[in-house]
């Protein structure tokens, strides 16, 4: 074994040893390894002094991302939570800055809409066609000049610079070689190659104008709306400056004191008025005087109709019949009348097109109802009673009045209806008159006399001495009305004559006693134009009076 153990030694010497020393590495690694998470931290730390920042970066820029990425796709609620402590306040105060410039713009612009100057700058909008927002934001944001620079066209040097006090030292140098290397890339790009270039530029929050001149150009760095004015004063400025650039003892202390920004700003000012607000005064008269024309005409318009709409609401509150519930509608337009209404009232749409002009859409929006109001039952009573001509109603607090004349049967028959009329309390016909029908009359009076007529006797004292001449009289009176109701109803009328005695005597005396009455009779009468008959065979019995009569003999019907 000993041999063996030499042997492999002798021909594997050199391996094994590399062998055991790899061996060795390894296991030096892995104890490295194994302690690596323990000097992560310090060995991160270590990497972030000098340069090695950057480096660290760099290079765990795309590992962070990915794993950020993969982390949100699979555990996107974990990411929330996490970040929410963080993004929370965030977003609310952005929400909250945010909502704070809102309210101030708002304000603002609320505030210069309700004066003569929003109406001024609302109507340059309109003329201009830029919106009223920019026309208010030009108009109240003031501006102001941070910078000036002078700069030679040739060689991009800066000849003079102004800046506010208030500002810090920027870089000349640096600022008029970007200037120049722009506008020279403007005119070589999009320019015609001599005279065109860098104009203005926006640069953060700056406006910035370059000026072109001869042998230098002016640069100026803005904030907010500067006005039109400005511009013509700055080439007034340079203009000062190229009549001075051949001097040789001009330097650029005397180059800024011909950029002052004070004088500059003075000089802007003074011709603000004179270029603006001349040729715009008539415009904002004329739109102030129809705006208020417009006001006057929509209120005068409006009270007009608030007049009709409490005429008509006037009118239909005393409307018999009816229950208003609203008067609705568009002013000029369109009425609606909204309510119950009885079938009974009187129609509503006549009365109210007079109130109304034609144009007007009339809308009745009407529901049925029983109503007691007199007027409306004055106007079934009518209806279910039929009045006839000679009779007029009146009703109160739901009493009818009938006055005039009618007939019994209908004054009969009108208080058996009377209880059906809806509304109706109590019917009075206290000073309604019964008339009668004048053939009815007649018929009625031929009765009466033709039934008291045999009746009636004319007594005598002795054989034909009458004992009362009236009793004659009333005799003859009644026979004439007979006759003369014969003639109008025209019946045929017969009257016989006889006479009476009484039993002392005898009886061919009181035969001849009666006769002669008889007689005695029928010539008082034909005295008086009147004809009667006597029969003396006629066998009447005796009546036991001292008497003469009449009989009357009806031959025809009394109705024809």
């Amino acid at each position: 074994m000993g041999e063996h153990q030499r042997l492999k030694e002798l021909l594997l010497g050199e391996e094994l040893a590399e062998l055991n020393a790899q061996a060795e590495r390894v296991a030096a690694l892995e104890a490295t390894q194994a302690e690596l998470p323990k000097q992560l931290p310090a060995l991160l730390q270590r990497a972030q002094r000098g340069n090695g920042r950057r480096r660290l970066a760099q290079a765990l820029a795309a590992p962070v991302a990915d794993a950020l990425g993969a982390a949100v796709a699979s555990q996107r609620q974990h990411i929330v939570d996490a970040l929410f402590p963080v993004i929370g306040p965030a977003i609310r105060k952005a929400i909250a800055e945010a909502l704070r410039d809102f309210t101030e713009n708002f304000n603002r612009a609320l505030e210069s809409s309700l004066t003569l100057r929003g109406l001024r700058w609302r109507f340059e909008s309109w003329r201009t066609g830029i919106p009223y927002a920019q026309v208010v934001l030009r108009h109240s944001l003031r501006y102001r000049i941070d910078h000036l620079f002078l700069i030679d066209r040739e060689n991009g040097l800066v000849l003079a610079r102004v800046s506010a006090p208030d500002l810090p030292d920027l870089d000349a140098d640096a600022i008029a070689g970007m200037l120049t290397a722009i506008g020279d890339f403007v005119r070589d790009s999009v320019g015609d190659g001599e005279g065109g270039g860098l104009d203005a530029a926006s640069l953060g929050e700056h406006l910035v104008w370059v000026l072109p001149g001869p042998r230098a150009n002016l640069a100026a760095f803005l904030r907010g709306a500067p006005p039109a004015e400005l511009r013509a004063v700055l080439y007034g400025c340079l203009e000062q400056i190229h009549q001075r650039l051949d001097d040789s003892a001009l330097d650029s202390a005397a180059l800024a004191e011909v950029i002052k920004l004070d004088s500059i700003d003075a000089a802007a000012a003074a011709q603000a008025p004179t270029s603006a607000s001349s040729p715009r005064r008539w415009p904002l008269l004329v739109l102030v005087f129809l705006l208020f024309g417009s006001l006057v005409w929509w209120q005068w318009r409006e009270w007009a109709w608030q007049q009709r709409i409490e005429a008509i609401t006037a009118v239909l509150a005393n409307w018999p019949g009816l229950h208003l519930d609203r008067i609705d509608g568009r002013a000029g337009r369109e009425v609606r009348v909204v309510g119950l209404v009885d079938a009974d009232a009187e129609p509503l749409e006549p009365t109210l097109r007079t109130l109304l002009p034609s144009e007007v859409d009339l809308q009745l929006l009407l529901r049925g109802f029983v109503s007691t109001d007199d007027p409306v039952v004055l106007q079934r009573v009518r209806r279910e009673l039929d009045l006839p001509s000679g009779v007029q109603a009146s009703v109160h607090s739901g009493v009818a009045s009938l006055q005039g004349s009618a007939d019994a049967a209908w004054i009969a028959q009108a208080k058996l209806r009377a209880e059906r009329v809806v509304g109706l309390v109590a019917l009075d016909t206290s000073l309604l008159q019964v008339s009668v029908d004048p053939a009815e009359a007649l018929r009625a009076e031929w009765q009466r006399l033709s039934t008291m007529l045999p009746d009636l006797r004319v007594h005598f004292v002795r054989e034909l001495e009458p004992r009362d001449p009236a009793e004659l009289q009333h005799v003859v009176t009644v026979v004439q009305r007979l006759v003369a109701l014969a003639s109008e109803l025209r019946r045929p009328l017969q009257l016989q004559c006889f006479g009476h005695n009484d039993e002392p005597g005898s009886a061919k005396k009181n035969r001849e006693l009666r006769y002669r009455r008889a007689q005695w009779l029928c010539e008082r009468l034909r005295e008086a134009d009147v004809v009667a008959s006597f029969n003396p065979a006629t066998n009447r019995p005796a009546a036991d009076v001292r008497a003469a009569s009449l009989w009357l003999d009806v031959t025809a019907p009394e109705e024809e």
